[in-house]
């Protein structure tokens, strides 16, 4: 790699740096993931408690672990679990777009491993992705890497150091989210590569070495698997028990052979989720469709593993009948190399040309549009938003963008131009993570409603939460209780009543329609609109004779104190 070269790569990691990190720290985390990721990661370092993942104090048995340590060693050293929640996202994102970058230079030369790291940076799943704080951010970084190692290996080895970290790297994103094992895929195409006769100079398939990818995926699962059994086979506790067995079976080979939620058609994830999500990439098909199938004609090796994987991963997903959008993201890097190899080229004829120019001034024009009706028509934002005075500052913030964005396209560079089809959309990605979303986090971080809360009771009061979504005890700023996470609704309201009942100064915050069948209306006092619900809080004062609980009853209750030990989180009778 020469001087030009270098600096054209870090020229791309910069505009990537810029349009993952705009807005770290200026707002909180968002429903409906965001919030109990943060709470878990937060309580792991306040209360000690590190194997088994925590909501509230519950054990949550839906993700292996590595995703909420990760948060909570950036907690840790940062003391801010907003600006923690998202680092995963950002260090991912700066990782795959390098990995992305250099593959490309390995394969095709420096310029075509820029183009197809700028191709994943302009592809809108790819930021919307990495600048949250999800999962699937650090399960893509896996992914990617597990993939670059493998390919480093089958197509300019060969050479086992990469591919045993190949394998190392599929163990982490098992150990991040189930499907970590991804990266495997791509010996499929190159096994159909090797039985057809396509030209191969990598090792023979007799070699025991080949088990090294296996066996560092094995060590890697292993160092998370082991104690965890070990913990949950000696506690006395059963729900540690039913925590094992739903990590290891229900949320894993049920969830997709037996999906019961998100239920789609096969063609979801192609035209419900790709088609947008990967624009604009998904413009340019009828020219690079046509360009893949010169490459698979010309028997180019790396097009049929990287294409085949890319098609496999698709497959995989979309056999099950539970399908979301984001499952599609690990294979998002794969498809930027595809069309990254062909884009300078494809940016450079006519319509191509002018399809990938046009695609920001759209998005520029769309923002301008809506942020100009949500002016002229408020009360279409209330819909989202809780106050007027958010709808309006969300609607300008909005259209502010969309105008901002119209100004850098009218500055683009030369025809065909890298630095000229980003600069829109890097105004983009900056306005709004540094204007929009600090508007929003007010109503959506759940904030204004728990200092609003903190305003109504007194400071020696008891507060308990029915049907909680998890902001509220990240936000809690005083000790609470609950009655359990996902439990039945019913059970946890009775449970509810009954602890009102059993003390003085105690308080229940619950949504307004569980409060009408067992609270006169009159003695429940409004809190806020907030989270598509209306919010109340009652005392055993407004409990209707009729519905109070028997005291021998006994109820389950999960006190919750925001910092503190491990002895602040305790399940009790009251």
């Amino acid at each position: 790699m020469n001087g030009e070269e270098r600096r054209q790569l870090l020229f791309l990691l910069l505009i990537a740096f810029v349009v993952l990190a705009a807005g770290l720290g200026l707002r909180a985390p968002w429903p409906p993931d965001e919030p109990r990721f943060a709470l878990i990661a937060r309580d792991m370092v306040e209360h000690g408690q590190w194997l088994i993942p925590r909501v509230g104090g519950v054990l949550y048995p839906d993700k292996p672990p590595l995703f909420f340590w990760t948060v909570a060693l950036f907690y840790a050293v940062t003391g801010s679990i907003d600006v923690a929640l998202l680092l995963p996202g950002l260090l991912a994102g700066l990782v795959v777009t390098f990995l992305v970058a250099d593959l490309g230079r390995w394969l095709w030369g420096a310029e075509t491993g820029t183009w197809c790291a700028a191709t994943l940076l302009a592809t809108v799943q790819f930021p919307l992705q990495m600048r949250g704080g999800q999962i699937d951010a650090l399960l893509c970084l896996w992914t990617t890497f597990g993939l670059y190692a493998f390919l480093r290996h089958l197509l300019l080895g060969p050479d086992w150091r990469w591919y045993a970290a190949g394998g190392a790297a599929a163990g982490l994103g098992i150990i991040t989210k189930g499907v970590g094992f991804l990266p495997y895929l791509v010996f499929v195409p190159m096994l159909t590569a090797a039985r057809g006769g396509w030209s191969y100079r990598g090792a023979g398939w007799r070699d025991v070495r080949w088990l090294l990818a296996p066996l560092a995926t094995l060590l890697v699962v292993a160092a998370w698997l082991v104690p965890m059994l070990v913990v949950t086979g000696i506690a006395d506790d059963p729900s540690y028990a039913a925590y094992r067995d739903n990590i290891l079976f229900h949320q894993t080979v049920t969830r997709y052979a037996d999906a019961w939620g998100h239920i789609k058609p096969p063609w979801y994830l192609l035209t419900n989720a790709a088609a947008w999500l990967w624009l604009p990439v998904t413009l340019l098909l009828p020219w690079l469709v046509p360009a893949w199938r010169r490459d698979i004609a010309a028997r180019h090796l790396p097009t049929l593993l990287i294409g085949g994987w890319l098609l496999l991963v698709l497959l995989f997903f979309s056999l099950s009948d539970g399908k979301r959008a984001v499952y599609i993201f690990p294979a998002a890097p794969a498809m930027a190399l595809l069309a990254g190899r062909h884009a300078k080229a494809l940016i450079g004829q006519r319509v191509p040309g002018v399809i990938v120019r046009a695609w920001p001034v759209a998005l520029a024009l769309l923002l301008v549009v809506l942020g100009g009706g949500l002016l002229l028509d408020p009360g279409q934002a209330l819909r989202w938003v809780s106050t007027a005075d958010v709808a309006f500052s969300a609607a300008m913030a909005v259209l502010l963008t969309g105008i901002a964005m119209l100004v850098a396209a009218s500055a683009r560079g030369r025809r065909g131009s890298l630095r000229g089809v980003a600069a829109p959309l890097v105004v983009m990605w900056v306005g709004l993570g540094v204007f929009l979303a600090p508007v929003l986090d007010r109503d959506r971080s759940g904030r204004m409603l728990m200092q609003r809360v903190e305003q109504l009771l007194p400071a020696q009061a008891r507060l308990g939460l029915i049907d909680w979504p998890e902001q509220f005890l990240l936000q809690a700023a005083r000790p609470v209780v609950h009655f359990g996470f996902r439990r039945d609704l019913d059970e946890e309201l009775a449970d509810g009543e009954a602890w009102l009942t059993r003390g003085r100064e105690r308080v229940l915050l619950m949504p307004d329609r569980l409060a009408a069948p067992c609270f006169d209306p009159g003695g429940v006092t409004f809190v806020a609109r907030a989270h598509r619900r209306t919010w109340v809080l009652a005392d055993a004062t407004a409990l209707v004779a009729d519905c109070v609980p028997a005291t021998t009853v006994p109820i389950e209750v999960v006190h919750y104190v925001p910092t503190g030990s491990a002895k602040d989180l305790a399940r009790s009778a009251l």
